[in-house]
């Protein structure tokens, strides 16, 4: 009997180490998911207008002469496109400096304003978009001149306005990965 057992041993380990196989089923097949197609996000300004406090267009604003407590606006038509089924994208101001106009030589003398977008006569909630939102969209931002100059404090200083722009961004959809 011992023999016997030391013979079904050996024949299993040469079975499994010399080359023989224990095989298992096994089968594979596609899921045929189909396949998805990505959204898209743009945005095209055209050019834009400028009023004063008062709401008087201003023809060059390179003529223009700010003073203390001076509000300038700027308002533009943007084509935004948004397309994706959770599709969110936020419309910000760039290229604003700490002193609000894109240049930080003037020590805090202007200060923008968030931007405003309206589609028509509805005003859009802080700056978020959606794919229902895409179109014209009129986008509006405001550039306060403080009032609390001194003495002769930014008298004949230029403010650069040439880098400020707009961005749209996506705003990253909830979901049960982020965490």
């Amino acid at each position: 009997m011992g023999k016997g057992a030391i013979a079904t041993g050996v024949g299993v380990l040469l079975l499994v180490g010399g080359g023989g196989t224990l095989a298992t089923w096994n089968q594979a097949q596609n899921a045929s998911m189909g396949s998805v197609v990505s959204g898209d996000l743009n945005l095209v300004a055209s050019n834009g207008k400028w009023t004063n406090a008062a709401g008087t267009a201003i023809a060059d604003i390179s003529a223009y002469r700010v003073v203390p407590g001076d509000v300038l606006t700027y308002t533009q038509d943007v084509n935004v496109t948004l397309t994706g089924d959770l599709m969110t994208a936020k419309l910000t101001v760039t290229g604003v400096g700490a002193d609000g106009t894109g240049s930080a030589a003037f020590g805090g003398a202007a200060t923008a304003s968030a931007t405003t977008l309206t589609k028509g006569t509805q005003v859009l909630p802080d700056a978020i978009l959606k794919p229902s939102d895409s179109g014209v969209v009129k986008a509006s931002t405001t550039f306060t001149f403080k009032s609390s100059a001194t003495g002769r404090t930014a008298t004949n200083a230029s403010y650069s306005l040439g880098n400020i722009g707009y961005a749209l961004v996506q705003q990253a959809p909830a979901s049960a990965n982020n965490s």
